[in-house]
């Protein structure tokens, strides 16, 4: 029983937080995101609330006062995000996105708490140093950057709360995965818990939940369970030909009718 309890992931988080962050994969390409064009940007470095050196990079859509505020999934850093970056400024917003701890140039380890407080930060950064007002910010997440963006939205004002290919809840998405885990009741799991769904059974900013349904990483049946446990103003997004990782491409021009649409609401 001792070991039983011992193992469970509420009493051995460090195990289970190398089994769900992976941020020496994926690494993007610097000399094309800094060599972007489009819209004009810059590199904003920040200290996380324990001191931690994080990157930062703001993109300016100077014909919008409107801004998303990006929290990227479990690999991959900055440049590896420049498709979902290009389709949001398209869509009438500047952008703001960082790598959390140990991701790209980002110092540190990460690990489930600090993934919630470097959400913190980064939104912090926007507020006063971008000078975004919470009517101006809209959350987005992708991914495990999905609990991320919840979190946020219960300890900060947004104007509205976007989430792309995101879980019910990390127990879930967890249990799914590795059946060993099954044996595990929801009290012994994980804290914070990464609920997705109870925290959108709350209030919460106007939201839109967007998944591919040929993800096959996190099933589009995750989103069906967030949408129906959430409250309103709430809308959803499937899109046909989308995987967990191409939804800025497959599917783009659906995806950027509905992101204009989405702003236009707000």
């Amino acid at each position: 029983m001792i070991l039983y309890v011992v193992l469970s992931p509420r009493f051995s988080p460090r195990i289970y937080s190398s089994k769900l962050f992976f941020p020496d994969e994926h690494r993007g390409d610097m000399k094309a995101l800094r060599s972007y064009g489009k819209y004009q940007n810059a590199e904003i470095p920040f200290l996380a609330q324990d001191g931690f050196r994080m990157r930062g990079w703001y993109f300016a859509n100077t014909a919008s006062k409107k801004i998303y505020l990006v929290h990227q999934g479990n690999s991959g850093d900055i440049p590896r995000h420049m498709e979902i970056i290009d389709l949001l400024l398209e869509s009438g917003a500047s952008v703001f996105i960082y790598d959390p701890r140990g991701f790209g140039e980002s110092a540190g380890k990460p690990t489930i708490q600090h993934w919630l407080e470097d959400a913190e930060s980064a939104y912090d950064v926007v507020n006063h140093q971008l000078h975004f007002t919470a009517e101006q910010i809209i959350i987005f997440g992708i991914s495990l950057g999905s609990a991320a963006a919840t979190h946020l939205s219960t300890v900060r004002p947004a104007r509205g709360l976007i989430l792309q290919s995101g879980f019910s809840s990390l127990e879930a998405i967890a249990k799914e995965e590795v059946k060993g885990l099954r044996i595990y009741p929801s009290f012994l799991f994980t804290r914070p818990a990464f609920d997705n769904a109870r925290i959108l059974s709350g209030s919460h900013p106007p939201l839109l939940l967007v998944h591919g349904l040929k993800d096959d990483v996190i099933g589009p049946d995750h989103t069906r369970t967030m949408y129906f446990a959430a409250s309103e103003p709430k809308s959803v997004l499937y899109m046909q030909d989308s995987n967990h990782t191409e939804v800025a491409v497959t599917d783009r021009p659906k995806y950027l009718q509905t992101l204009k649409m989405f702003l236009a609401s707000l």
